[in-house]
């Protein structure tokens, strides 16, 4: 049985731990070692160290709560425990790799295919976004809410450079209204703060890229599917989510229409 913490308790171990991994990221970005997982997955030290020092911090104070995190071997412990914390150490790596301040941390604390808490910092632009479930969303403390445009074509959309040429297939995308950002945490997070109206990726996903930027969305009223519209289930056995599109509750509907339909 997972122990119980209160909901304050974990607002402040989770903030605590995040800064710290932010302060590590910042400390360490002159010295960065690049490997490859695959051919166009980057990994660096930082991305390791940061892990591994959310891990220890984290499993130290709820020891009874699984572990997931895109640097870390599943060990299962998902499926064996009430709670796990879900952590992606980098996301966006490349962009820290760049020197591009569009990387960050996320943390999200997921009740079996739940996300309750979810965390998301740039170390660079210096925003901790926070959420806890039915209990709003924040950005520096500060309460934040998606914003209400319901057009399309006057939208502005978040999507990495990879994904560009994917997104010129679409005719109803107004082309100049396009933001160039690698992190998808970051992306859905700005769409929360209502900075832009869609975030869109038309690649692969793990539960961990979303999951914490997912719940700050849904506490900032807006909503995030698949291309399908279907909305994503956390801590299935792959973790993969094929596609992602997140705007307010208007928006989503009617693009997730356009999308079938707007192909050139």
């Amino acid at each position: 049985m997972s122990k119980q913490f209160s909901p304050s308790f974990l607002e402040n171990v989770s903030k605590k731990a995040i800064l710290e991994a932010g302060q590590i990221a910042i400390s360490f970005k002159e010295n960065i070692i690049v490997q490859y997982k695959s051919e166009n997955q980057p990994v660096t030290n930082v991305d390791i160290k940061i892990d591994n020092f959310l891990k220890s911090f984290l499993k130290k104070i709820t020891p009874s709560y699984g572990w997931v995190s895109e640097e870390t071997s599943d060990d299962r412990s998902r499926f064996k425990s009430e709670f796990y914390w879900c952590v992606d150490p980098i996301d966006g790596t490349r962009s820290y790799i760049n020197k591009k301040p569009e990387y960050t941390i996320s943390i999200a604390l997921i009740k079996k295919n739940d996300p309750i808490l979810g965390l998301v910092l740039n170390p660079e632009t210096k925003e901790l976004f926070f959420a806890i479930k039915n209990k709003g969303a924040f950005c520096n403390e500060k309460k934040i809410k998606v914003s209400q445009n319901k057009d399309i074509s006057s939208s502005k959309y978040g999507i990495s450079s990879s994904e560009i040429k994917q997104i010129k297939k679409y005719k109803c995308f107004n082309q100049d209204n396009t933001i160039k950002m690698g992190s998808i945490a970051y992306k859905i997070a700005l769409v929360a703060k209502g900075e832009m109206d869609i975030a869109i990726s038309f690649t692969k996903k793990n539960d961990w890229d979303i999951a914490a930027a997912d719940l700050i969305l849904r506490e900032a009223g807006g909503c995030l599917k698949n291309i399908s519209g279907n909305k994503t289930t956390y801590n299935s056995r792959q973790m993969q989510i094929d596609s992602v599109l997140a705007s307010n509750v208007v928006l989503i509907e009617k693009l997730c229409a356009e999308l079938n339909e707007c192909k050139k």
